[in-house]
């Protein structure tokens, strides 16, 4: 074995371990604002849209689950840590290295699968507040189940490979983790391909939301609802920057077959993959009031800031136009503009 291919070229070394340490401060703070996010969610069921909230708990899950099998996995033995050893008990075909190829290939598309309900939901709730709150408040736990299943349809024939680590022979040195096939399926196709379609469908509800958006008297929208559709404006340009990465990926090696694109497309995808997965931490902290109060008390609490560490019992039963259901003014600006309409005809 070279150990000169079993690590990165030492003058690149000292640049790829700082970008490593910055990812991890970031992803790992990222980490505990969702679990925070979480908490606040589910402390304040009555103060937020049930139904977001649910679909949102569910996707910081699988945010968190990924960025850890991600980073403490692939960066990690990208870095050539313990190269040696690894390469030593898991070159081999082996059932002990599949869980995280199969996370890994799980956790991307489930995440693009609950964007697209999350857009989904908006839609319905803008375009038939009074109905689409009803069909999501009765059907909301199946609409999770198949943001949970629907992603097996691109990725269940990895869950019965083998998988093992070589050399990364087309990077600059490293470890890369392959799997062997067990099905003649191109797992890159299938990720390209779920990457596009739930991208594209995010954004062509997100479209169709602003569309409608502009129809209706926004004046009337509370604060709440405000912040959730800026929510997932945010939501839908991360999960195109990830789509249009994978796309290109998947061009650059099967289509055009050009290296350099290639290379160039792999050096960028890490910050697409968190760009993809961590924001959404930190936008629904910057655009929830009650999620934000939450999270200010947490930390008071623990930091001994009294002004922020107020009993969250004190409020919880506080109504603020800011955290009020995500609904309710919807169904009156609606109902304001079909009476303008009727009064007009």
């Amino acid at each position: 074995m070279n150990t000169t291919d079993c690590h990165p070229p030492e003058d690149e070394m000292a640049g790829l371990i700082g970008i490593y340490i910055f990812q991890g401060f970031y992803g790992f703070l990222s980490v505990l604002i969702y679990s925070l996010n979480i908490r606040a969610l589910r402390n304040h069921k009555g103060n937020i849209d049930k139904s977001f909230s649910l679909l949102y708990i569910c996707c910081a899950a699988l945010s968190i689950t990924y960025f850890l099998d991600h980073y403490l996995i692939r960066r990690f033995v990208k870095l050539g840590f313990f190269c040696e050893f690894i390469l030593a008990h898991f070159k081999d075909a082996n059932y002990w290295m599949n869980p995280y190829k199969t996370v890994a290939s799980y956790c991307p598309i489930a995440i693009l699968v609950f964007h697209t309900l999350i857009a989904a939901h908006r839609f319905t709730i803008v375009a038939a507040p009074i109905r689409g709150v009803q069909i999501w408040d009765r059907h909301r736990r199946i609409f999770v189940l198949s943001g949970f299943l629907v992603p097996l349809i691109f990725m269940w024939f990895m869950i019965p490979c083998k998988s093992f680590a070589e050399l990364d022979s087309e990077g600059s040195g490293g470890l890369d983790i392959e799997y062997k096939k067990v099905f003649s399926i191109s797992s890159s196709l299938f990720a390209a391909i779920a990457a596009v379609l739930f991208g594209v469908l995010t954004f062509l509800l997100t479209i169709g939301m602003l569309i409608l958006l502009a129809k209706l008297s926004l004046r009337k929208m509370s604060q709440a609802e405000i912040s959730l559709i800026v929510f997932e404006i945010f939501m839908t340009v991360f999960t195109m920057i990830y789509a249009f990465t994978q796309g290109v990926l998947y061009y650059s090696i099967y289509i055009a077959k050009d290296l350099e694109l290639k290379a160039t497309v792999i050096q960028f995808r890490n910050f697409a993959i968190d760009i993809f997965i961590l924001p959404q931490a930190w936008t629904l902290l910057f655009l929830s009031t009650t999620v934000r109060r939450s999270t200010l008390r947490v930390f008071g609490k623990h930091l001994g800031i009294e002004f922020l560490s107020t009993d969250i019992e004190n409020q919880k039963n506080t109504r603020i136009m800011s955290t009020a259901p995500p609904t309710y003014s919807l169904q009156k600006s609606m109902v304001l503009n079909n009476n303008f309409t009727i009064s007009r005809s």
